[in-house]
């Protein structure tokens, strides 16, 4: 009896030492200074004024913890910050999250919430990720940088979302060589969110099979990639955006890629299941680096066995991937450029651009492994001449197969006729001019008009 009561004992001392402190949810606003005046937080404040977290914590919901200007936050191996309540992590300057020391492995903040909210504004995680989720709160990131991220926190991102929500925001951020993706979620999570005018730059740094962004998309939520850059690391396994659906979920948003600068990488857009998806005026660049084309290395590889993905591309620039476009199987409904009538509601002008993409000494602007018709008028080919002849040379379809889907794509892109005038002009100066007749001698970008023909200036 006298040993079980002092086994009893020893494991009543046990527990107590791994108690954790818990707000008190009165709506009260932490810092980590005041947590560091609280007996059994684990914070303490260092001799260099940085602040030492060495154990879990939690903010309950109806309380806030706030980050201070240049604060200092420095996580112990395995420490995981619980926040259900909000996250006022916006100081007017900096700050920096990162690990206490060579070797530790934190485990970020969770903030789970349902009704909690971040605000991420100035700050620097290093080594720390954080993991949102909660149907009735929203992330907004602003400024901040996400760099070695350990992956210990969420294999889905340095940024990861494990629930549902709507109205996130991350814009103006960098990501920098963290060792999963950048951001992601869960394949039963869709999520709402603008990704804007952010920096992505050698994630993934494992080199698994996961692109840089990683989004599943369903629901009525809607998702914008756009003004990014996102840069590659020449790995072997990861991409650069891939937007999925893989369990078939219901939905009515808009997914849109745009105005993207993608290059580097193993690939640089990919669609996975039944997914609705625009893809406008990117610039896809070098995006080659899979070790195998049987395998990957596409612009853009849309990939639906379900037959039910719309895609709609206007405006891209596909240059040096092993292959164009690809579509490995199934029969999704894919408009590249639909010409003949303007107003017909499904009207797409086209103006995709094919430049070098190929493997093996052959060049696969399109390549359709799928059984439906792809419509794909309007586009330059990479062909000296835009005939139908030279373009069949650069396309894959039911000519060369007849089990499979048929491309149609002429007629091909054809140069504004209303330019008509600056053309003319321009032949006598040697100007650049852009398409409101405007002219200029050293052209920063866009498409312009020079010597007779209409040019992208990159």
């Amino acid at each position: 009896m006298k040993k079980f009561y002092a086994f009893m004992l020893m494991a009543a001392v046990a527990v107590g030492a791994m108690a954790q402190f818990v707000s008190d949810g009165t709506g009260n606003v932490y810092t980590f200074n005041s947590l560091s005046q609280i007996e059994g937080t684990g914070v303490t404040l260092q001799d260099d004024g940085s602040y030492l977290v060495g154990a879990n914590f939690t903010i309950s919901e109806g309380d806030v913890l706030r980050l201070e200007n240049n604060d200092v936050i420095k996580m112990a191996n395995g420490v995981q910050i619980t926040i259900d309540g909000d996250a006022d992590f916006a100081p007017a300057d900096t700050a920096v999250v990162t690990r206490d020391a060579e070797g530790s492995n934190p485990k970020g903040f969770w903030m789970l919430g349902e009704n909690g909210n971040a605000v991420l504004k100035n700050v620097t995680f290093e080594y720390v990720g954080v993991v949102f989720g909660g149907l009735n709160s929203s992330l907004q990131a602003d400024n901040c940088t996400f760099t070695l991220h350990n992956g210990k926190s969420s294999s889905s991102g340095a940024l990861s979302f494990n629930a549902s929500c709507d109205n996130n925001v991350v814009e103006n951020c960098y990501f920098i060589e963290n060792t999963v993706n950048a951001i992601g979620n869960g394949a039963t999570n869709p999520v709402g969110i603008i990704i804007r005018n952010c920096l992505f730059w050698h994630n993934v740094t494992t080199n698994r099979n996961k692109p840089q962004i990683n989004l599943t998309v369903g629901g009525a939520y809607d998702v914008l990639i756009a003004d990014n850059q996102v840069i590659g690391g020449q790995f072997t396994m990861s991409g650069g955006i891939g937007l999925s659906n893989m369990m078939g979920l219901g939905h009515s948003g808009m997914n849109v890629i745009e105005n993207n600068y993608i290059a580097d990488n193993r690939y640089g857009i990919t669609t996975i299941g039944s997914v609705d998806a625009y893809i406008l005026n990117n610039t896809m660049i070098d995006n080659c680096y899979e070790t195998n084309p049987n395998n990957g290395g596409s612009c853009v590889s849309i990939y639906d066995t379900s037959s039910s993905a719309n895609i709609y591309m206007e405006g891209n620039w596909m240059e040096g991937g092993l292959w164009g476009i690809t579509v490995p199987t199934g029969a999704p409904n894919i408009n590249l450029g639909k010409v003949e009538d303007p107003q017909a509601e499904d009207y797409n002008p086209g103006n995709n651009t094919f430049v070098n993409n190929g493997n093996g000494g052959v060049l696969y602007d399109l390549f359709n492994n799928g059984t439906a018709t792809i419509w794909a008028q309007g586009n330059t080919w990479n062909v000296i001449e835009q005939t139908e002849e030279n373009i069949e040379e650069v396309i894959y379809h039911q000519v060369d197969d007849p089990s499979k889907g048929l491309v149609i794509f002429m007629p091909p892109h054809q140069d504004n006729t209303g330019v008509q005038e600056v053309e003319a002009a321009q032949q006598a100066d040697g100007l650049y001019y852009n398409l409101m007749g405007q002219p200029t001698e050293n052209p920063t970008g866009g498409i312009f008009i020079h010597n007779g023909k209409k040019i992208l200036v990159k």
